[in-house]
């Protein structure tokens, strides 16, 4: 194995131009994170649309990932039972659309690949005539509950009297493991709304006991609150709906303008959202998967002028919550503002915007949406554990706690 392909970081996303609409559900749940017990009955669904209505022999292969999601050193053999690379054979084409597309999906695991260890895992989908060119990934992660957590998350924090942050704090207890050497053997990750870009990473305890790991007092579980996330709704093709300003078609696509977007530095006002996930919907439809259509979806962020010392992401998982090309707004001169548009299937989404500097991979919300202790955050615990001699990251202990401030 070349030492680049061990050192890339698997992330979710497409390489293609004509792959779209990527999910990656435990048990086809849309709200929840792509995670599922070891040796359960529980499945991955992976799904996709390719636009056309022409069938492409599509494959896929697993690959066992490190807790940073570059490629672990473990071989098929020892991860899974199975062919390394299969076949997609579940797909179906789109019903009165003005924009044709074919649905594909899989599952994992399945009646011929069989999960065998823990730990993160990346699936790469490629063409079955041009197999090294990988055309998505998708990420998820498979546990042996062998921790306990209990987890707080609170205003108060260690840093600032302005309560713009949130705090956590949280117990390790392990269950049927002895851990000997936890500053070496376990890393903890804890990610706020599932983002990466500005994730914790071995994080050490304040206490170590005989059954129990203490974390508390450690400016790395300090995090912005940021602000709720924005939402709009594109369900109908004939009418605007929340956050849409103008509808209209121009051959190919439908086309939704969004309501043009300002900073929300003024205060913190309560929102139901979703912590930036989307749900593929129409109201005029039988079948959503299938029926629904795709729009072109432009966002505006008015500004005199732009920023010389960063730029503005989009973030959510209509980005794939990664700060890249797809994701960043261009300053428009003429228009005076930023703009993005992204080709987007009927649905309900959240998105917020981020500022990321120039020097630097951790985004901000502070700029654009504000911080705020109110704001309602999910925040994710990952427990991994590899002991002296192990050759991967067990995922060993994972928690999701929402605030309750």
């Amino acid at each position: 194995m070349s030492l680049a392909l061990q050192a890339q970081v698997y992330k979710n996303g497409t390489n293609s131009e004509a792959i779209h609409s990527l999910t990656i559900y435990p048990n086809g749940d849309w709200s929840s994170l792509p995670i599922i017990n070891l040796g359960s009955n529980n499945h991955i669904e992976i799904s996709f649309d390719e636009l056309s209505h022409n069938y492409q022999r599509y494959g896929y292969r697993i690959i066992h990932c490190n807790s940073d999601w570059t490629r672990s050193d473990m071989n098929e053999l020892e991860y899974m039972d199975g062919f390394p690379e299969n076949n997609i054979e579940d797909y179906e084409e789109s019903v009165s659309t003005f924009t044709l597309y074919t649905h594909y999906k899989f599952s994992i695991p399945n009646e011929t690949v069989k999960l065998k260890l823990s730990g993160n895992y990346a699936v790469e989908v490629f063409d079955r005539d041009k197999t090294d060119e990988v055309l998505l990934t998708a990420c998820f992660m498979v546990l042996e509950d062998k921790m306990t957590i209990n987890a707080n998350v609170t205003a108060t924090t260690d840093i600032d009297y302005e309560q713009t942050h949130q705090q956590l704090s949280f117990d390790l207890k392990p269950v049927g493991l002895t851990i000997s050497q936890p500053l070496s053997d376990l890393h903890v990750i804890v990610q706020q709304n599932h983002r990466s870009d500005n994730e914790s990473r071995d994080i050490t305890p304040i206490q170590i006991g005989s059954d129990i790991l203490r974390y508390e007092h450690n400016k790395a579980l300090i995090f912005e609150g940021g602000n709720e996330y924005r939402r709009f709704e594109i369900t109908s093709t004939k009418h605007t709906s929340i956050g849409v300003d103008r509808l209209y078609y121009f051959k190919p696509f439908y086309n939704a303008e969004l309501m043009a977007s300002e900073t929300r530095l003024k205060g913190y006002t309560y929102d139901k959202d979703q912590n930036g996930r989307f749900y593929i919907h129409s109201s005029e439809v039988e079948n959503d998967t299938i029926d629904s259509d795709y729009m072109l979806v432009h966002f505006s962020f008015p500004m005199e002028s732009p920023y010389i010392d960063g730029g503005i992401y989009l973030n959510g998982d209509l980005a794939n919550n990664q700060l890249d090309a797809n994701s960043k707004m261009i300053y428009s001169f003429e228009r005076k503002a930023y703009e993005k548009t992204l080709l987007l299937k009927q649905g309900a989404y959240n998105y917020q915007y981020l500022f990321r500097p120039t020097k630097g991979d951790q985004a901000s919300s502070l700029r654009l949406e504000g911080s705020y202790w109110e704001t309602e955050n999910e925040y994710q615990i990952f427990v991994y554990y590899r002991p002296i001699g192990e050759r991967y990251d067990r995922l060993i202990g994972f928690k999701q706690i929402q605030t309750a401030l």
